[in-house]
């Protein structure tokens, strides 16, 4: 880096494995360069084994740089990189990387946005940092929330800015395989998918992801489930895929959800956060108050015609180009980072 003002967005972290945050994280730095605006990743800490993220990055090339072995080191360093190079702003992600930004923020006077992106209040420990961080908001030039739900838990003004995806170069395909992809976790409620599943014996259901809930629910589940653990590279898993279930508890917009519908992948999902508001019912999805309905949506979806069901997935397809796209969202960023 340079001495002087270097032009960049400096996109901050925290990140151990790949989920929904580091998809925006590698999506926003994707579209920025699109959009002739340079950026680099700051991780909060280099963890061993390395985040599946830096490899997304690399393959992109975005650079990225970590900022410590822990977050005192980490705020320590941001503020002297702050200093020293001078960048366009920080664009701060999850509770940790937030935390530190806002302190770097009232240091060095760097412009700061802030993006919320969990739907669900965490117990323990956790919720104190999510309490600071909510209630900490203000500190930024622009706290940016990815559903009205999340918004509305935070005491300060926010901007509600969907989720996004590069929808030009998702291609369009599916599998047959009916899943679950996510934290197994309890916000996510793959307790339900597992109940859903024994309802169709006769079709395999399948589950990528890992959480707290990994060892309970592979005990439990019936036969006709298949558990596939983490995914580092999810985009050599989406041309199997026909259909996934968001079952949530929350959620804000799903990152998954706009992943799938951009591939023609159909989302059955619970009536939670954004996604009323990205699904059509029938139309390019399916929406469910309950466990009954989830398995009512299923049926549905398996009874129609081959002509049928291609014509849900080009209107899931349509909906993520025309509302969800790096094009249409870009732009929004960019006039929040100018002052």
């Amino acid at each position: 880096m340079s001495n002087h003002t270097c032009n960049e967005i400096w996109i901050v972290l925290d990140s151990r494995q790949f989920g929904g945050i580091e998809t925006y994280v590698a999506q926003l730095a994707n579209g920025l360069v699109a959009h002739n605006q340079a950026c680099r990743v700051l991780l909060i800490e280099k963890y061993t084994p390395l985040s599946p993220l830096c490899e997304k990055l690399t393959a992109l090339g975005i650079p990225y740089q970590f900022l410590g072995i822990s977050s005192k080191t980490a705020l320590k360093h941001l503020c002297q990189l702050v200093n020293r190079d001078k960048p366009i702003a920080l664009h701060a992600n999850g509770y940790k990387a937030n935390l530190i930004a806002k302190a770097t923020r009232l240091m060095t006077g760097v412009r700061l946005i802030s993006t919320y992106h969990a739907g669900e209040t965490p117990k323990g420990r956790m919720w104190l940092y999510d309490w600071l961080d909510r209630t900490s908001a203000f500190i930024a030039n622009h706290a940016v929330v990815v559903s009205q739900a999340i918004g509305r838990k935070i005491p300060s003004s926010t901007r509600y800015i969907e989720n996004f995806v590069d929808s030009h170069t998702i291609e369009a395909k599916h599998g047959e395989q009916i899943a679950f992809v996510g934290r197994l976790s309890e916000e996510k409620a793959p307790d339900r998918y597992l109940r859903l599943a024994q309802k169709f014996p006769l079709h395999t259901f399948h589950l990528y992801g890992t959480g707290d809930l990994a060892d309970k629910l592979a005990t439990h589940a019936p036969q006709n489930c298949q558990f596939h653990g983490h995914q580092n590279d999810m985009s050599q898993v989406w041309p199997s895929i026909s259909l996934i279930v968001i079952c949530s508890h929350y959620e804000g917009l799903p990152m998954v959800a706009l992943e799938a519908m951009a591939r023609g992948i159909i989302v059955i999902a619970t009536r939670v956060g954004e996604l009323p508001q990205l699904i059509v019912p029938h139309q390019n999805g399916y929406l469910a108050d309950d466990e009954e309905q989830l398995a009512v949506c299923v049926q549905e979806w398996l009874s129609l015609s081959f002509t049928q069901q291609k014509l849900l997935r080009e209107h899931a397809i349509n909906t993520i180009r025309s509302n969800y796209s790096q094009q249409s969202i870009i732009p929004k960023m960019l006039a929040l980072y100018s002052k």
